[in-house]
């Protein structure tokens, strides 16, 4: 029996892919598709409309380079620093923004396509689908399953609330969206030391790109297992083409 079967999506991240933009066959190879349904009913959630229904990079001048600073906390090897890049030219149209991203490095990296008119922030499908494969690979679970379960929570189960965040010497507006997708979940036995798994997304129009903070975090481990993409820096991009 599959999840759907016990908790029908009443609502779904509809236009996901059509934030990211028009030419979303680019990104027609990559899994990440599955975290976004195709099609929607009226009542879309607003963590919902915050992540995926947003044109993110609407404040961002391009060319531009968007620095994120990856930290992974709580490993048995220790402390892990990496970093994600997404580099903002124009598009076909003159606008922002055609996106080409690095993320993370060595064995972590994944391997993403570009996308050529993109207006939401994708750095945030890339982060869900970094988590999902991790997920997968502790747990020999589906990655089908994850994805679903993510999505669904933050269709029906998210909690956003109002917060600050340090940007540009100042303190800024923010909201905070918060899942918790595994707490329920009917198969969460099998998957015990993950299933405690909390998800935050951080968000401010204030700061280029909106996207300022993912943060996954497992409480209940010793130590605190939890990975973090913060926004570090927005510089000029001197390579677009002209």
């Amino acid at each position: 029996m599959t999840l759907a079967a016990h908790h029908p999506p009443r609502r779904r991240l509809l236009a996901g892919l059509l934030a990211l933009g028009a030419s979303v066959p680019a990104l027609g190879g990559t899994r990440v598709l599955e975290l976004v349904a195709q099609a929607s009913v009226p009542g879309t959630s607003e963590a919902e409309r915050l992540l995926f229904m947003q044109p993110h990079l609407a404040n961002v001048e391009p060319p531009r380079t968007l620095r994120y600073r990856y930290v992974n906390e709580g490993l048995p090897e220790g402390r892990v620093v990496d970093r994600a890049t997404l580099e903002l030219t124009r598009g076909a149209d003159g606008k922002c923004c055609a996106v080409r991203a690095d993320y993370l490095s060595g064995d972590r990296a994944m391997r993403l396509p570009d996308i050529p008119e993109a207006r939401a922030n994708p750095v945030l499908l890339y982060f869900l689908e970094q988590q999902v494969r991790q997920l997968q690979a502790r747990t020999r679970g589906s990655a089908a399953h994850f994805r679903r379960r993510a999505r669904l929570a933050l269709a029906d189960a998210a909690t956003v609330t109002h917060s600050t965040v340090r940007w540009g010497g100042a303190d800024l507006p923010a909201r905070s969206v918060r899942i918790a997708p595994y707490v329920d979940d009917p198969y969460r036995e099998r998957f015990a030391m993950e299933a405690a798994t909390e998800y935050t997304f951080v968000v401010s129009d204030a700061v280029p790109g909106v996207i300022f903070q993912l943060r996954a975090t497992v409480p209940g481990t010793q130590p605190v297992r939890e990975e973090t993409l913060t926004l570090e820096s927005a510089e000029p991009y001197a390579n677009e083409k002209r």
